[in-house]
């Protein structure tokens, strides 16, 4: 009997401040961590999604993948920003194959781009159920946004074997990582530099999904305002970092007033859901990306929303190699890999 040859999967994570790469290997149901990286992007150089400096962008993959020393080349990544809409909608029911012709007219009842300037997929949420009508994600991406993205990719040497969806990419983490209650509600939040994408899911499928403007540069302008403190400094102490000369008791009013404003961001989020007749309640809050492990904030949301509240692991049920952290804190690094780590499960599961 032969052994079935592991595959091998890259997931690329474009952000607006961090490029992260993550390689695993996966066999049947093990899946192991054999490499991964993180690179800092110049200031701006991505706006909420959009690529301003392509030529920056392009060096900064290149650099990671050969630092790196990641050999293969083909790679899932994924799109983000307002180029990217996710929406569910209510449809007769119909098979696959009809709502699959039907799709195309319903997409443009709700979606606020030109239809024949977009990539348009769907999936059906309750297939057996036996109501009139079904419950349908629809996904439209703009084609400028795709054809950037693969512009992007491609310009750097590699190819894409999938493009996913920001959302959905750490929805497949979590997933893989974690087992929830039948019925429970839980939201993904994941806190990036520009921008703050929460998915609400349910029974594993998405059930609402938003993008806020509070994320991870709001707390560091804060930090530097309050404080006095260089771009440098900030970044450090928003990292959990010390900074000689500044005591916690001192930077803790910042980190509480942003923690506000992002839990009010959240609030009117949740009471969105309830005035459209979403009658839920959200079990369990996770936190992901850059800034999950911003001082005080899983605190400040559980006392907020007396919601469990933690910082997503995506390596809970990945092996890997102690030493590929050395030096680093893993519980500080694996959050901030979660979308990542979703793509690259994409490939060998």
């Amino acid at each position: 009997m032969f052994l079935k040859k592991p595959q091998i999967g890259v997931g690329l994570d474009i952000g607006s401040s961090l490029i992260k790469v993550v390689e695993i290997s996966g066999s049947g149901k093990t899946v192991t961590l054999t490499n991964y990286g993180i690179a800092t992007l110049l200031p701006e150089a991505i706006v909420e999604g959009e690529i301003m400096d392509r030529d920056v962008v392009i060096d900064t993959i290149r650099t990671l993948f050969d630092t790196k020393n990641i050999k293969k080349r083909e790679v899932a990544s994924a799109v983000s920003g307002r180029g990217v809409i996710v929406k569910k909608i209510l449809m007769e029911r119909m098979k696959e194959s009809e709502a699959r012709e039907r799709i195309l007219w319903e997409a443009e009842q709700h979606i606020p781009f030109d239809i024949n300037d977009v990539t348009l997929d769907f999936k059906i949420l309750n297939p057996e159920a036996n109501a009139e009508q079904m419950e349908v994600l629809l996904v439209a991406v703009k084609n400028e946004t795709v054809n950037s993205y693969l512009g992007l990719i491609t310009s750097a040497g590699l190819s894409p074997s999938l493009i996913d969806i920001g959302f959905f990419a750490l929805q497949n983490a979590f997933e893989w990582n974690y087992t929830s209650p039948s019925g429970e509600v839980v939201a993904l939040i994941n806190i990036g530099a520009d921008v703050t994408s929460i998915n609400v899911i349910k029974d594993h499928s998405p059930f609402f999904t938003r993008d806020l403007p509070t994320a991870g540069n709001q707390c560091l302008q804060l930090l530097q305002k309050n404080l006095g403190l260089s771009s440098e400094q900030a970044g450090a102490l928003l990292k959990g970092e010390t900074l000689e000369g500044l005591s916690l008791e001192a930077s803790r009013p910042v980190f509480e007033s942003f923690a506000s404003e992002f839990a009010s961001g959240l609030e009117r989020t949740f009471s969105f859901l309830s005035a459209a007749g979403e009658a839920i309640k959200v079990g369990q809050l996770y936190l992901a990306g850059g800034n999950a492990n911003t001082p005080g904030l899983v605190e400040f949301l559980q006392q907020r929303f007396t919601i469990p509240t933690s910082i997503l692991n995506p390596l809970q049920r990945v092996t890997y190699d102690s030493r590929l952290f050395s030096g680093t804190s893993t519980a500080r690094v694996a959050p901030i890999l979660s979308a990542a780590v979703g793509l690259a499960l994409r490939e060998v599961l």
